[in-house]
């Protein structure tokens, strides 16, 4: 997990860091794109049909399945701190709110929200170890959520071709997620944490410190399989309830689909979400995937888009506040870390 060390703000290289930056202005040019070819003003009107009614309805959804992806997270840890309940919300809150709006570097919520749990009284090692398997679930049942999407496509559209396709992608998702899982279970992370002294680099960890040994907090939770498989029906429930706002979003619009069509959207929507991680925000890859996969069920281009508007607004209206309270919580921490070194 990244730190206030040299080494991590050296992370990660100018390289990496121009493509991601490459990658975030191709796809916020695509969206751009997107938006002027298929008409600002039927875009704008269609976002605008959903108005604030719309937007509170969005968010009271999104703060459903925030509370199951809580919930599952929660289950993993095998010695959660006081008011553990809290925290996790806490904690996923700022996970999604800073992979949203901030993160132009993969993964900065799931850092950000892993050290947040440490200052609520979870040992490092076991914050990461949570968090790494938290994320993997999450992945795992959206793999299921696909499946699920992938189902009802061919039901409903049997021979279309987009389902094959997909159908790929997920096969090879489902190894790649098994082979994680394999080399989280055969030390992966221990790897990772005894490199530094290999290589001869001043590591932000002790390798001997117990309190810090993410393999040995990912082997608690394995260990006890039920936590694991709860965790990922929490968030498969949690996709479902995600659909959900899509659906009360087109409602309030004024271009109603049935929810099974909905989760077919969504499902694949954020399944190229999820592949095309390294774009920041999904830009583009969001917008795109709405236009083409709605069109399978009528949406018309203009509609697509609003809807994705729609959902970035609420994304906005939601993580915001978020950012805000966390900023206020950071400065108040720094304000208290004088005293305690004066009082030593």
């Amino acid at each position: 997990m990244p730190d206030d060390t040299p080494q991590s703000r050296a992370l990660p290289s100018g390289r990496v860091k121009t493509g991601i930056a490459l990658c975030a202005l191709a796809g916020i040019a695509l969206a751009m794109a997107l938006v002027v070819y298929f008409g600002t003003a039927q875009v704008g009107e269609a976002f605008l049909a959903a108005g604030w009614q719309g937007l509170a309805a969005m968010a009271a959804l999104y703060l459903a399945s925030v509370t199951l992806c809580a919930f599952a997270w929660q289950i993993l840890a095998t010695t959660p701190p006081r008011n553990a309940v809290a925290v996790f919300h806490w904690a996923r809150l700022l996970r999604d709110s800073v992979a949203n709006i901030l993160a132009i570097i993969p993964g900065a919520g799931e850092a950000i929200a892993a050290r947040e749990l440490t200052a609520f009284g979870l040992k490092s090692g076991a914050a990461i170890a949570t968090t790494v398997v938290d994320l993997t679930m999450e992945i795992i049942s959206q793999l299921f959520y696909t499946l699920l999407g992938l189902g009802i496509l061919a039901w409903e559209r049997p021979g279309e071709p987009l389902a094959g396709w997909a159908l790929a992608g997920l096969a090879i998702t489902a190894i790649a997620m098994a082979g994680f899982v394999i080399a989280q279970r055969s030390g992966l992370f221990q790897f990772l944490q005894s490199l530094p002294d290999k290589l001869g680099l001043t590591a932000p960890w002790s390798a001997d410190d117990q309190s810090q040994n993410i393999h040995a907090g990912i082997e608690d939770i394995y260990r006890e399989p039920r936590r694991p498989i709860i965790s990922t029906a929490l968030h498969l429930a949690a996709w479902i309830v995600g659909a959900a706002e899509a659906w009360l979003a087109l409602m309030f619009m004024g271009y109603p689909l049935g929810f099974a069509e909905i989760l077919v959207i969504e499902s694949l929507v954020f399944a190229l979400r999820t592949i095309a991680f390294i774009v920041p925000w999904a830009a583009g890859v969001q917008e795109g995937g709405y236009v083409a996969v709605g069109a399978i069920f009528g949406l018309t281009p203009d509609v697509a888009l609003g809807l994705s508007l729609l959902k970035r607004a609420r994304e906005l209206l939601t993580g915001v506040p978020v950012l805000l309270f966390w900023q206020a919580i950071e400065a108040r921490r720094l304000l208290r870390l004088p005293r305690n070194v004066e009082g030593r």
